[in-house]
């Protein structure tokens, strides 16, 4: 009966998600000029794929309390987007068009962060299983459950400090804390929650360090994607300050479509061990092009600086200089490479870079070597190395039959 109802609950909720979009879309893109469909258009996408996820998880895995947990943030999420939509269309755009406006926009602006926090909270706390990692970790549940309900409530019958337009001219019909109060209690709660939300991630790493085989490798995943998320942010911080704060909001969904589809790919383990050579090659590549960017940087925009010191003129670059340096860069890149990928390979991943070594140095000793025992021997000392087995046995077949055994 349980299962039933967690696929009923996925289903409904994806059904839910995908008209709450639409109605969201209508009113957005009544409220504003036609170049912003594509980013409303994403946004309903990247809500689609989470609840998509959830219901693909809850399927196949009803045991599994995260395929439920992305359909209620999903969930959230739209009714929040659609409740302020709703109350932007009418407060802002065409006030008094249409009924209790300020209700939604109160209940929209309430649940405008709670979607989010379920990712980094109880996804964190209950990923990959779906269980706590231990029964010590239950107050911490107990604790961010609490925190959660406390910030909604406050938001939802308090005062909404939300510094945007509609916030100027939403008047809560249902408050019922006083504003100061109210305040100091979204403050405190604020900080208290970012405090779980460290202790959940910190749940997760403890679950790491205990945990092998399938586990690991779908903990692997999940981190892949957050370092992933981290760089992307920063790199948008960047951008963003580069550009003087013009760059689209959307874009910050980004981060969630990887969360989504690195959860999907490890619960429902689709090429689950495949994230080691996806580690090995970013690993390799994203050093490779630091240090290829860093190496153009330098060649075209450092060597005409020293040049125009050394002539005493201020000239722009030389096509010849850049020339000369993507020559260059391009002949670096194959022997770079490699060189990378060796260190790589050295540093995070011995044990496999010990046995290919293994393997090249007797498949030199099989093109020099004669001597029949010492082949036999090379031959038991490889296998032991790449392959770590509890016994060796190899049979020779010949005039003289003979058999070599190690026990190891």
């Amino acid at each position: 009966m349980k299962v039933r109802l967690v696929r009923i609950f996925a289903v409904a909720a994806v059904i839910a998600v995908v008209a709450l979009s639409v109605a969201g879309d209508v009113l957005t893109v009544a409220d504003t000029s036609p170049a912003a469909i594509p980013g409303i258009v994403f946004q309903s996408l990247t809500l689609a794929g989470f609840a998509l996820v959830g219901l693909m998880i809850a399927v196949r895995r009803p045991e599994n309390a995260i395929g439920p947990l992305f359909c209620a943030s999903a969930l959230i999420w739209a009714l929040s987007s659609f409740s302020l939509e709703y109350a932007t269309h009418g407060l802002i755009t065409q006030p008094g068009t249409l009924p209790a406006a300020n209700l939604l926009g109160a209940i929209g602006t309430a649940a405008q962060s709670l979607g989010f926090l379920l990712i980094f909270t109880y996804v964190l706390l209950f990923f990959p299983t779906g269980r706590l990692p231990s029964p010590r970790w239950r107050p911490l549940f107990i604790i961010t459950t609490l925190l959660l309900a406390g910030v909604t409530l406050d938001t939802l019958f308090g005062h909404i400090a939300n510094e945007t337009q509609l916030s100027l001219v939403l008047k809560n019909p249902i408050q019922l804390i006083d504003s100061t109060v109210s305040d100091n209690i979204s403050t405190l709660l604020t900080v208290l929650l970012f405090v779980a939300s460290i202790c959940c991630g910190a749940s997760l790493i403890a679950r790491a360090r205990r945990a092998s085989g399938v586990e690991r490798q779908q903990i692997k995943w999940l981190g892949y994607a957050a370092i992933l998320c981290i760089a992307f942010i920063l790199f948008l911080v960047v951008v963003i300050f580069a550009l003087g704060g013009n760059v689209s909001g959307y874009v910050f969904y980004v981060p969630l479509v990887a969360i989504a589809g690195a959860t999907g790919i490890s619960i429902l383990r689709y090429r689950l061990f495949d994230i080691d050579v996806l580690i090995n090659r970013t690993l390799v590549y994203g050093s490779l092009t630091a240090i290829l960017v860093g190496f153009y940087f330098v060649g075209v925009v450092g060597a005409q600086a020293l040049i125009n010191a050394l002539t005493g003129q201020n000239e722009q670059q030389s096509p010849i200089l850049i020339v000369i340096t993507t020559l260059l860069v391009a002949a670096l890149f194959q022997p770079l490479r490699q060189r990378i990928q060796r260190f790589i390979d050295r540093r995070f991943y011995r044990s496999r870079y010990d046995a290919r070594k293994m393997l090249d140095k007797f498949g030199a000793s099989l093109r020099s070597e004669v001597e029949l025992s010492r082949l036999t021997s090379s031959l038991l000392d490889t296998i032991e190395t790449t392959m770590h087995p509890a016994h060796v046995s190899l049979w020779l077949r010949g005039q003289n039959t003979t058999t070599a055994e190690r026990n190891l």
